[in-house]
């Protein structure tokens, strides 16, 4: 791993991103882009009035001002982090802030979020959940505030049809003392034979030398919420699982089983686009 891209908008959720971008990258010797992406208030022309109007600045040297700002800030945010090569981008846009972010090429990348529910869900989502669908990297995304990147419990969702996203985790994050839960989802939809799938992810384990592993096959009305359940009943530190990035009607009528989890965990998420 050569790069690893953490979007910022500066926020506390976002620095807490970096504090695990920066883990990452002294485990792995990455070079972090740290990310900020401006969007030139051509579409809220009013704000700019309502602040600057009657001081009669004009809207470009507000948004020089906004700019040198923003510098600063990130500046003074990446000096925290002597040890790792952190270097920052500007980057100003009039629209999209995923399209932005997919436009940079990196073997990874890490983002905060607050995640997405009711019906900001259904119509909008979240950023993280369109960069998880479209993102042709890895993408870790942070929940919560963790003191330390060091999971101690990890959880791989297995349907013994995918793997390359196992080892994208295994051999990018440090893992190394970490726990790690093979877990296979029985939603009862059709008849399964418990031991065959034990004996599949031991196979699976085997054949990644993968050590330290535990294997549960967990009982639930949806994958996703198997998922979720199994990994607080076990108090895990990270999710690892793929998603199939699907796009546009194929989407809207199957979802994502990754972009779900994504949204409503409480601990970071790993994910991986396989087809």
């Amino acid at each position: 791993m050569k790069k690893i891209l953490v979007p910022t908008d500066l926020s506390p959720i976002a620095n807490n991103a970096l504090d695990v971008a920066v883990t990452i990258a002294r485990f792995n010797g990455a070079v972090i882009q740290l990310l900020n992406v401006k969007f030139y208030p051509v579409q809220d022309i009013n704000t700019y009035y309502s602040l600057y109007g009657a001081s009669g600045i004009t809207i470009d040297d507000a948004w020089k001002d906004v700019l040198k700002e923003a510098k600063s800030e990130m500046k003074e945010l990446i000096s925290k982090y002597e040890d790792v090569i952190i270097k920052p981008l500007i980057e100003e846009r009039g629209d999209s802030f995923v399209e932005a972010v997919l436009n940079h090429k990196a073997d990874l990348i890490v983002m905060g979020s607050n995640g997405a529910a009711g019906l900001k869900e259904f119509f909008v989502g979240s950023n993280s959940e369109e960069i998880v669908r479209m993102a042709s990297c890895p993408v870790l995304v942070v929940k919560g505030d963790p003191k330390t990147f060091a999971p101690q419990k990890v959880v791989f969702t297995v349907d013994f049809t995918h793997e390359h996203f196992l080892k994208k985790a295994i051999f990018n994050l440090p893992l190394k003392d970490a726990e790690l839960h093979f877990l296979h989802v029985d939603t009862g939809l059709k008849v399964i034979n418990y031991q065959e799938r034990i004996d599949k992810m031991h196979q699976l384990s085997d054949k990644l030398g993968f050590k330290n592993c535990q294997f549960e096959i967990h009982e639930s009305t949806t994958v996703e919420h198997g998922i979720l359940e199994y990994a607080e009943k076990i108090d895990a530190d990270l999710l690892v699982m793929y998603t199939h990035g699907r796009t546009g009607f194929s989407h809207f009528f199957k979802g994502s089983i990754a972009e779900d989890v994504v949204n409503h965990a409480d601990i970071p998420v790993f994910t991986f686009v396989e087809s």
